[in-house]
């Protein structure tokens, strides 16, 4: 995985009673965050001791341990150190746990399982604690992505599903085309599935891209990562194309995993825009925080 861009240094907290937890989210952000000190605290006299003293940019605090709440910690921490945004770190997936906990003043929740999201959820709250991005516009976000969460649970087919998170991603990022392709594995392609804005003769000319495609659909597949290309036309892969990327329609582009049952990498979401531009980072949180519920939808949905 590509390292995230972040500060050459940051002090995170983590609050864990797991020493095997505690080991994977260090070894997770050494990786995705060189150079993030990352302190190990198991109880609450600890983590009040780590606040008081140390120059702490983040809290990390699993949600259940044995003797001291979650919640109580984030509450210690609103309360003493108001400006050290704190983010749930749990292996709880229930829906009231996650608003509980935004509700309660966490600046993001992100699941054990997935701990993939951990580095983009860091850099966020340390941008907060930064005044990069206030508190409310991020309760606003959480808030918005759990209204369409529970619009997307009333789909009854996977086809469905993908067409609303379409129609969301464009909407969220403020493009002005996109599409779904779904993977095929026998041929190795990505076949078109669902698209906003595109002429009938992009759906015949482009139905079917080979998995390991240049362009940014390609690209993320294969790396199973985030592609963004701010212009198409300076972009080194897509100049392999030739005369090809003139038959696009866009300038620019993001492309992003879709993955369903047990983490299983299924397809690309991409959003297009008509001139040169890159989506904000706001934005492109707000983005994946909806496709995480939308994975949950579509591993439900997804044939056995």
């Amino acid at each position: 995985m590509t390292a995230f861009a972040g500060p050459s240094t940051m002090n995170v907290l983590h609050l864990e009673d797991s020493s095997d937890d505690a080991f994977l989210v260090r070894r997770q952000l050494a990786r995705d965050l060189p150079g993030v000190l990352v302190r190990w605290v198991a109880t609450e006299v600890e983590y009040q001791r780590a606040l008081a003293q140390d120059n702490i940019h983040v809290v990390l605090s699993d949600l259940s341990m044995p003797g001291y709440h979650g919640l109580v910690a984030l509450d210690y921490a609103r309360t003493h150190y108001p400006r050290i945004p704190v983010v749930i770190l749990s292996s709880s997936e229930d829906a009231k746990s996650v608003r509980s906990a935004l509700r309660s003043g966490a600046s993001d929740f992100v699941f054990k399982e997935e701990l993939r999201d951990l580095a983009r959820a860091v850099l966020r709250a340390s941008r907060l604690r930064n005044g990069a991005v206030t508190r409310l516009e991020l309760l606003e976000n959480r808030a918005k992505v759990f209204d369409l969460g529970a619009q997307l649970l009333r789909e009854t087919d996977f086809s469905g599903a993908l067409q609303k998170v379409l129609e969301v991603a464009v909407a969220l990022l403020k493009a002005d085309k996109g599409n779904v392709l779904l993977f095929e594995e026998a041929q190795k392609e990505l076949r078109l599935a669902n698209s906003i804005g595109f002429s009938r003769e992009f759906h015949e000319r482009f139905a079917v891209l080979p998995s390991d495609s240049p362009t940014a659909c390609g690209r993320a597949f294969q790396r199973q990562e985030r592609v963004v290309v701010e212009d198409i036309f300076a972009d080194p892969d897509f100049s392999k194309l030739g005369e090809k990327t003139q038959e696009f329609g866009f300038a620019a582009v993001q492309s992003t995993p879709l993955r369903g049952r047990n983490g299983r990498p299924f397809g690309i979401l991409s959003t297009h825009y008509d001139r040169p531009r890159r989506p904000s980072e706001e934005d492109l949180g707000t983005l994946d925080l909806f496709i995480q519920e939308a994975e949950r939808v579509f591993a439900l949905l997804e044939s056995p």
